[in-house]
């Protein structure tokens, strides 16, 4: 598939897309498949899919010298072929726990300490990403731009959430996203933002309420002729992504044979050429293990951003010990560092309110 109108819209609003990187991938949180039955979603929800790992500026035998003295300072067992998540997160359940096992602290401080190696990733709130079409299906969600399009979506995400149970009743119970009753699912939806919104004040919600008023008559479109109960089918439009985003690098992901049979039918070109990637086995490559520690790291920090709100965070970052301040600062810079080389490091199919949790944590004074 050619993907380089896709290409083309977000080459002005990232840096250096062009640069001859080197980028290793892993995943987490991999379902494959996020659907909706009549007992709820097949997954949890706030467990976002995350793609992403290390990258290099460029690629010498300095940076394979770099590798192994790090593997030496993990001090693996001798006949251990690989180091994966499980060797380094020990007993560690939240985000602050990791950060404190041996072996995560020597990870962070190789990737501090050395600045042409970064990290980069691409998730997907899974449940955001699977209801912000009813948004899309309205005729005047772009009215007001894409930047008020994604506050639309935002508030409607949080409606949804903050009475998930009823509303995941509500999105089985017309099909979705093979809605056979879009009346019955508008009307639902806009009931609830005359609840909250009674005397139309805030803005946002009641041109969002509006918007889907006007859709009554028309219907959703976007939420026609897809298969029912299927939320999202598989995760290859991330991977397009990751490859289409930085046509010129040297993409290397671990095997996800799901989706090399979907890339393999439907190969990644821009400008008419095929922009070149491979899957291999962890056990081959270090770089990619090391990619699976960064996804990982990645995880428990974004259930961390997740379970907590601004507030909630600061009071936490007020009461840590000096040591973990430090580890929280180093993820922070090395996190900055890997933006500073191109903002499209960071890539997201999420909420506003998680967004800004994230700006929040890269801008705090630590």
């Amino acid at each position: 598939m050619d993907y380089t109108e896709f290409y083309n819209l977000q080459k002005n609003q990232l840096e250096n897309v062009n640069n001859p990187f080197y980028l290793y991938y892993d995943e987490t949180n991999n379902i494959r498949t996020f659907k909706i039955n009549d007992t709820g979603f097949n997954a949890d929800e706030r467990a976002y899919f995350i793609l992403g790992g290390i990258g290099m500026t460029q690629m010498n035998c300095e940076i394979d010298k770099n590798v192994n003295e790090l593997f030496l300072q993990f001090g693996m067992q001798s006949n251990a072929q690989e180091i994966k998540f499980k060797h380094v997160k020990q007993k560690a359940e939240t985000f602050i726990e990791l950060i404190e096992t041996k072996r995560v602290k020597i990870f962070l401080n190789w990737l501090y300490d050395h600045n042409n190696i970064f990290i980069h990733y691409n998730y997907v709130d899974n449940f955001y990403f699977s209801i912000v079409d009813i948004v899309d299906s309205t005729e005047y969600s772009m009215l007001c731009g894409i930047g008020f399009n994604r506050e639309l979506k935002d508030r409607l995400y949080q409606i949804m959430r903050s009475d998930k149970e009823y509303f995941k009743k509500v999105l089985f119970s017309v099909g979705y996203p093979n809605v056979n009753d879009s009346q019955l699912l508008i009307s639902i939806i806009t009931d609830r933002i005359n609840q909250i919104n009674p005397d139309g004040e805030d803005f946002v919600l009641e041109f969002l309420r509006q918007i889907l008023k006007s859709a009554t008559k028309s219907g959703l479109p976007l939420l026609k002729n897809n298969v029912e109960g299927e939320l999202i089918d598989n995760y290859a439009d991330l991977y397009a992504q990751c490859i289409y985003s930085y046509p010129n690098a040297y993409h290397k992901f671990d095997h996800e044979y799901v989706i090399e049979k979907i890339l393999s039918k439907n190969p990644v070109y821009v400008n008419s050429n095929l922009v070149t990637y491979t899957f291999d086995e962890s056990t081959n490559d270090r770089l990619l293990q090391l990619s699976d520690l960064t996804v990982n790291i990645i995880r428990y920090w974004m259930s961390f951003l997740e379970g907590n709100s601004q507030l909630e965070m600061a009071t936490i970052f007020e009461k840590l010990s000096r040591d973990q301040l430090s580890m929280v600062q180093k993820v922070q810079q090395i996190l900055l560092n890997s933006l500073s080389i191109s903002n499209g490091f960071k890539i997201g199919s999420g909420s506003n309110t998680f967004e800004r949790k994230i700006e929040y944590f890269l801008n705090y004074k630590f």
